[in-house]
């Protein structure tokens, strides 16, 4: 059984979500639903043990523009990696700075959208 859930119709949109899987804990569900426009975001739902003493669900949605995903889906495969470590980054910096919230005292938002434009593709 796998540790992970993806829900994505497209398999680009499952390829970007086992580029993150390993930052989140297992039994976190990936899927990739639509935004208010149509537009496909990839939608990460998992229960995060670090933010208190009790448990919370928390979602992150990644929102890509769409000429960055067109550009991203023309590229060939080997061409990539970039991208993948453009996401990584931005998922590790997010959960980075609900850490930092967090430890701060502050109050940690249950939904975060990263948006991705340019620097993805």
């Amino acid at each position: 059984m796998e540790a992970y859930l993806y829900e994505c119709a497209s398999p680009d949109f499952e390829e970007l979500a086992r580029v993150i899987a390993d930052l989140f804990p297992e039994q976190t569900r990936f899927a990739e639903l639509p935004a208010d426009d149509g537009t496909p975001q990839l939608t990460v739902h998992w229960v995060a043990m670090r933010f208190g003493a009790a448990a919370r669900r928390m979602t992150i949605t990644i929102a890509i523009a769409p000429a960055a995903l067109a550009r991203y889906r023309a590229l060939p495969a080997r061409l990539r990696s970039r991208s993948f470590a453009v996401l990584r980054a931005y998922v590790e910096a997010t959960l980075g700075s609900l850490e930092e919230q967090h430890a701060k005292g502050e109050s940690v938002p249950r939904e975060v959208e990263i948006a991705l434009d340019e620097e993805f593709a």
